[in-house]
């Protein structure tokens, strides 16, 4: 997922940051959800959000992804230290938001992960990239699940995929939306563990209610209350 906004002004090089949210408001039928909002996502951060439903976490997240735009503020990217215009984001959203009965097989769900960098008619006749998504699966434990109907699959075979589709472009952000959501116990703690083993290699952004989650694995925090976010370091 290949999302950007054009900067507002000009930054100097050596940024410390990788994503910055610089007083970003944004409202709904003139309700506001976010109210200038200022936070600093820096390298192999891992953020866990919290706060209750309608607090703006998925305004915000959305926002970070760019599919929002604030309206009020911006968004700033960089990359090694200089300003870029986007970063390659994974997105792993809610269960209850994937059509289970859509006719696609495990191997064409994480496909899709591809599209943004490449035309989806030369995917699957494309060497590497079967590879790029044979490497996926194989990471995640699916891979003997790629000719499955994603309908057939359970909770956590799902969300592996979902998973699966998010790391296949090797991003620099990856983003869970309360991924935990119809998992079992083992099916949740083996998520977990995927994550905090993605996080050696790139950012994490975790939506959850689960704070005790949040202080076992993240680094920081940021609560949503009012519109407005309270972060800090764990």
């Amino acid at each position: 997922m290949e999302r950007c906004y054009t900067l507002q002004r000009y930054y100097h090089d050596n940024i410390s940051y990788m994503i910055e949210l610089r007083d970003v408001s944004f409202s709904y039928d003139n309700k506001p959800l976010l109210h200038n909002v200022n936070i600093t996502i820096g390298q192999g951060d891992y953020w866990g959000v919290v706060g209750l439903n309608g607090s703006g976490k998925s305004t915000m997240i959305k926002i970070i992804l760019g599919l929002l735009k604030p309206q009020e503020g911006e968004v700033i990217y960089s990359r090694d230290g200089k300003v870029v215009t986007s970063l390659t984001m994974g997105y792993v959203p809610q269960s209850s938001q994937i059509d289970r009965m859509f006719p696609i097989t495990v191997y064409e769900a994480v496909e899709l992960g591809l599209i943004s960098a490449t035309s989806f008619w030369g995917l699957s006749s494309d060497k590497s990239h079967r590879m790029l998504i044979y490497d996926a699966m194989e990471r995640v434990g699916i891979s003997s699940l790629a000719h499955r109907p994603v309908g057939s699959l359970s909770g956590g075979e799902l969300q592996r995929t979902l998973m699966a589709r998010a790391v296949v472009s090797n991003p620099d952000l990856l983003v869970f939306d309360e991924p935990e959501t119809y998992l079992d116990y083992e099916s949740e703690e083996s998520l977990y563990s995927l994550i905090k083993e993605y996080n050696r290699e790139c950012t994490v952004i975790l939506v959850t209610h689960d704070k005790e989650r949040i202080f076992a694995n993240a680094t920081h925090m940021a609560a949503l209350s009012a519109g407005s976010v309270e972060c800090r370091i764990i």
